[in-house]
This record gives C-alpha cells, sequence and structure tokens, in this order.
C-alpha cells in the first residue's frame, strides 16, 4: 500500500485513468492467528472515488472480500487440515471455527482448485503442494492478481461480487 499512488490507476468501472482520488477510510476488522491463538485486528482501508461516481475500495491481497477471516488464516487452517494434524474437532477448538465454517472452506478451497488447475491436474497435485506453492512470495501475489482476472473474485471469496461490482487488481 505504500507504493498506491490513486492519481496513477484506472478505474475499473469507466476506464479513465488518472481521474481517482482519495475519498474516504473506514475500519474493518479481520480474523488472524497470532502467536497460537485467533486475534482480532482492526485495519483501515481506503477508499476511492472515480469522477464516474463509483467508489473502489483498495483491499491488500490479504484480505478476502466479504470474509471477516485473514487469507493466510484460511491458508493455515487448510493446511494444518491436509497435514492431519489433529483431530477435526481440536482443530476447530485451535482456530476458534465451527465445524460448518471448516467444511465451506474446504469446500470452496477444493472447487477454486478444480477451476484454477483444471480436473486433471487438480487430481495430480495434492491439496497440501498447491497451498505450498501459493505461500511462497511473491507467487501468491501474481497468483492473487491472475486470479482476479480470471474470475472476477478473489481466491477463497465465498461468491462473485454484485453485478455491478468491478473488482481489479491494482499493482503499484
Amino acid at each position: 500500500m505504500e507504493g498506491f499512488c490513486p492519481e496513477l490507476q484506472t478505474c475499473p468501472c469507466c476506464g479513465a485513468k488518472g481521474s481517482c482520488r482519495i475519498h474516504a477510510y473506514y475500519g474493518r476488522s479481520l480474523v488472524d492467528f497470532v502467536g497460537g491463538t485467533p486475534v482480532r485486528h482492526s485495519l483501515c482501508i481506503l477508499r476511492l472515488i472515480c469522477t464516474c461516481g463509483h467508489t473502489h475500495a483498495i483491499l491488500p491481497d490479504f484480505i478476502i472480500p466479504y470474509s471477516g477471516y485473514g487469507l493466510f488464516f484460511l491458508l493455515r487452517v487448510l493446511a494444518e487440515y491436509f497435514l492431519h494434524l489433529s483431530t477435526v474437532e481440536r482443530l476447530c477448538e485451535r482456530f476458534s471455527i465451527s465445524l460448518s465454517q471448516l467444511r465451506r472452506w474446504l469446500d470452496l478451497f477444493r472447487v477454486q482448485k478444480v477451476e484454477w488447475l483444471g480436473i486433471l491436474s487438480s487430481v495430480e497435485i495434492s491439496a497440501l503442494s498447491f497451498l505450498k506453492a501459493l505461500s511462497i512470495q511473491p507467487a501468491y501475489s501474481d497468483f492473487a492478481s491472475a486470479f482476479v482476472r480470471r474470475f472476477a473474485k478473489s481466491f477463497l471469496q465465498s461468491h462473485r461480487n454484485p453485478a455491478p461490482y468491478c473488482q481489479q487488481v491494482f499493482g503499484p
């Protein structure tokens, strides 16, 4: 975010370059896993407005739109699940999540893994290998950008964006 320049961006809705300016900030909370325990962080999110009237929240790639959990929290839960480090019940207790939440994340991960890799490659590449590949920086940022461009939603985002919503990846 340090290198982000709103005046250099192109509006994802109207396509005008240089027409965005800082509009507002809003607070958002996000659950992460720090020191062996889930922790809720408060974040300040930048909002831009374009001369066309559309506003855009600028989210770092570790934030999943419409989710109260951070990306790396979800990736850690999934990795521990696929590593079989403990029972499902202990995993849910450790991360303070419900069994139904874990199941939703697993289903979403499996679907998006197949979408990204294709059916045949998805069968050949284990879930754990896929997670390991995602965890390497800057590989994740490149993957996240490509995923948004291809599917119009972020990786592990549970639903498509609303119809008039324009999700785009802004680069430094």
